[in-house]
């Protein structure tokens, strides 16, 4: 009995005060620390940003994308941070200099919305200017927010002195239905945009260096004069583009790219519509333009030009050279392409209806653009593309110049897998099969039918049933032995028939100099680039210039 009294009275073993809490039971909670709860709240914030896939997340605001837009580095950010950006005067890596063309980055909005509803997250708003204005400044060293406070402070109470609207603000009330497409911000020429807090799109400029007279004049003129003045101003602007390159690099400003978009989209200023044009071939003459031009929002304009069926044959060949102008610059080669240059351009070079001129410089621009491989794809694409290019350069009615466009564009378009087989469901193996056959003497077609078929067979085994039944093998063994012994032209001709005959050096050769490098890549070391680039040297020795549009209108 002695020894049951103790059980009996050491059952309960829930104690209402303990002396030393037992780090062992479970069920024992932890005394409240605000330390501890921070870190626990920091800890499910950490886990939840971290399902959160990185390329989701604006890299200034560190939060899910609302609005992406991608810049011409690559880069993709949150709209209203580059916007932020832009007004706090900062720029981190990528950013640019702040005027570069946000376009959208549609295929990135509708993954996150696909990736929200999947993970039972509310698909993201987009934050509000006052957000994103402290989102940059957090991003922001110290020092450099205090001084784009202060900065931002000064500008705000002299705002209210402005005569001057931004030219975004301008574009955005014109007519052009695909303007949204691109937000173009105001180049840093001397000038620091800044936004109101009562207006965001009133614009303070401080002009550091002096103004054009003639600049002044048409942005007066194209605002309120009439439909007289505005043609007399906009020609005397054509004339002045014409004087000299220091000219043309003092009137390339935001306003007067501003002015010219006017003139091109609304239809009282019709009849200025060619001299517009013409002034913006000029000014694309100076490689510093190149760029400026593009991201001040004029792309969209010269499409609507292309595309009208009321605009003047000049002013559509102008269009033309202006897109081809551009083009010529590598960093703006996607971005045109985004604003929808390719169909207009397509058009333009597959109807014999129009000039040669407006076509040659319509087939520049296709061959410029198409070096891009997003450009490659959009051609692929487009309905009815493949064959009506293939119908042109199949064409003996067509001047040889065109054809040779044309064909030098379908080397372009061959360089990416989806291109290769377009063009083989569109017929090009039989069709360029074809032209060697027929045109055994013109030895400039000759070059980029052979770089053609090359560029077909490049890892493709469906290459080699569609050349054996066009008799391919008679025309390419024409070319390799009448080639010079060493030339580029006999050396892609003998490899693009060991790809038909399914030899084992050329297997070890496609897979060796050409697929390395992917689809769309311009390999330093490959037949096909030191082919074209062969043809370009000795077009460039001849005189005839491929490379640049060097003529003034």
């Amino acid at each position: 009995m002695g020894a049951g009294r103790p059980r009996r009275w050491k059952l309960p073993f829930h104690r209402s005060a303990p002396s030393s809490p037992s780090k062992s039971s479970p069920s024992a909670p932890e005394p409240y620390s605000p330390a501890r709860s921070a870190a626990a709240a920091e800890r499910e914030e950490k886990k939840e940003e971290a399902a959160v896939p990185v390329e989701f997340v604006c890299p200034v605001s560190g939060a899910l994308m609302a609005d992406p837009v991608i810049l011409p580095s690559g880069q993709t950010f949150e709209r209203a941070c580059l916007q932020a950006c832009a007004e706090l005067a900062f720029f981190p890596p990528g950013v640019g200099s702040g005027s570069d063309a946000m376009i959208p980055n549609s295929a990135l909005k509708a993954a996150i919305g696909t990736w929200c509803s999947r993970s039972g997250r509310a698909v993201p708003a987009p934050p509000s200017a006052e957000a994103a204005r402290e989102a940059v400044l957090r991003a922001m060293p110290p020092a450099a927010a205090a001084k784009s406070v202060r900065t931002r402070r000064a500008a705000l109470a002299s705002s209210s002195n402005s005569s001057y609207s931004s030219p975004a603000s301008a574009a955005s009330t014109s007519s052009y239905a695909s303007s949204s497409e691109i937000t173009a911000a105001d180049e840093e020429v001397g000038v620091k945009p800044v936004k109101d807090a009562a207006n965001k799109e009133v614009v303070q400029e401080q002009v550091e260096t002096a103004v054009d007279p003639l600049e002044d004049e048409v942005v007066t003129k194209v605002m309120d004069a009439d439909e007289e003045e505005v043609v007399a101003s906009v020609a005397a602007l054509r004339e002045a583009t014409r004087e000299s390159a220091e000219r043309r690099r003092a009137l390339c400003t935001p306003r007067l790219l501003a002015a010219l978009r006017r003139v091109l989209l609304i239809p009282r200023h019709a009849n200025a519509r060619v001299d517009a044009t013409a002034a913006l071939v000029n000014l694309s003459l100076e490689p510093a333009n190149k760029v400026r031009i593009v991201r001040a929002g004029s792309v969209p304009p010269l499409v609507e030009v292309l595309r009208s069926s009321t605009s003047p044959p000049e002013a559509r060949e102008h269009a033309a050279g202006a897109l081809f102008g551009l083009a010529l610059n590598e960093e703006n080669r996607a971005a045109i392409g985004v604003l929808g240059a390719v169909p207009p351009l397509l058009d333009l070079l597959n109807s014999p209806a129009h000039p040669a001129p407006a076509r040659r410089d319509a087939g520049m621009a296709l061959y410029h653009l198409s070096l891009a491989a997003v450009n490659q794809t959009k051609i692929a694409r487009f309905p009815g593309a493949p064959k009506a290019l293939l119908a042109v350069a199949s064409s003996s009615s067509e001047p040889t110049p065109i054809r040779r466009l044309v064909l030098m564009v379908v080397c372009n378009v061959g360089a990416c897998s989806e291109g290769r087989a377009a063009l083989m469901d569109a017929g090009a193996v039989s069709a360029v099969t074809a032209i060697l056959s027929h045109d055994t003497r013109n030895t400039e077609l000759d070059e980029w039918c052979v770089a053609a078929m090359y560029a077909m067979s490049r890892g493709s085994l469906r290459f080699r049933g569609l050349a054996r039944a066009a008799g391919a093998d008679r025309a390419l063994r024409r070319v390799a032995d009448d080639g010079a012994p060493g030339g580029v032209r006999r050396d892609m001709a003998k490899k693009a028939l060991r790809a038909m005959r399914s030899e084992a050096d050329d297997a070890a050769d496609l897979t060796g100099s050409s697929l390395e490098c992917g689809d769309g890549d311009d390999c330093a070391g490959s037949i096909v680039s030191d082919g074209l680039m062969s043809f370009r040297r000795r077009q460039r020795d001849l005189g005839v210039s491929s490379c640049g549009n060097t003529a003034e209108f």
